[in-house]
């Protein structure tokens, strides 16, 4: 972490209204991460709502599967039929789904001090960071790894900007030749997500 992160860092950890959640702007250990994924309604945050999160643990050159976490949501607009091909989830599967509270009451001690890994991660954090900050007082203090930046320069040596194979989850999965286990699941993207990046570190 940089000293310009660490400085908003502990700006943020000033603003913290949940003393139980300190820990989140502690230093995270070596070789922990937390591969996250969601899915919304829609692309804009601002009129669109989180459907369901999942979150993944990567201890070293593990990935934690089996003690992952798939959080569905009831959004306060239920899903347009034309979007449910792209994220799966129906009316029926989210209107009995947790509350955005009870999902960050879970999700954000699961996280902890880990550092964020994920694909299209400004996407994600536009639509989690809102919510965080009603809960507490502050948007997500952790350092963030976007896979399509991490992937463009690492393979394709690109400082600035993103090689377009960088642009699709499948094509760095094509690369590595791992499975496709089904896109647009939460749980199924974080898994692949967590899988390329352990390649591409």
């Amino acid at each position: 972490m940089s000293w310009l992160q660490q400085l908003s860092c502990a700006w943020q950890k000033t603003q913290l209204q949940r003393p139980e959640l300190v820990s989140m702007f502690t230093t995270p250990s070596a070789e922990q991460w937390v591969a996250i994924d969601c899915e919304m309604t829609g692309l804009n945050p601002k009129k669109h709502h989180l459907l369901s999160v999942a979150a993944i643990h990567i201890n070293g050159n593990t990935i934690d599967t089996g003690n992952g976490m798939h959080l569905v949501c009831r959004p306060p607009v239920m899903p347009d039929r034309d979007t449910i091909v792209i994220h799966g989830l129906r009316t029926a599967d989210v209107e009995h789904g947790m509350s955005y509270y009870d999902m960050l009451a879970l999700l954000l001690p699961f996280i902890g001090n880990r550092p964020i890994v994920g694909f299209c991660t400004q996407l994600d954090m536009a639509f989690l960071n809102p919510l965080v900050k009603r809960y507490m007082g502050t948007s997500l203090p952790n350092e963030v790894i976007d896979l399509r930046h991490l992937y463009s320069r690492r393979i394709s040596g690109h400082t600035q900007g993103l090689s377009g194979q960088a642009q699709h989850l499948n094509r760095i999965l094509a690369h590595y030749n791992i499975p496709e286990l089904g896109a647009h699941d939460a749980y199924n993207d974080a898994v692949m997500t967590a899988m390329a990046f352990l390649h591409v570190r």
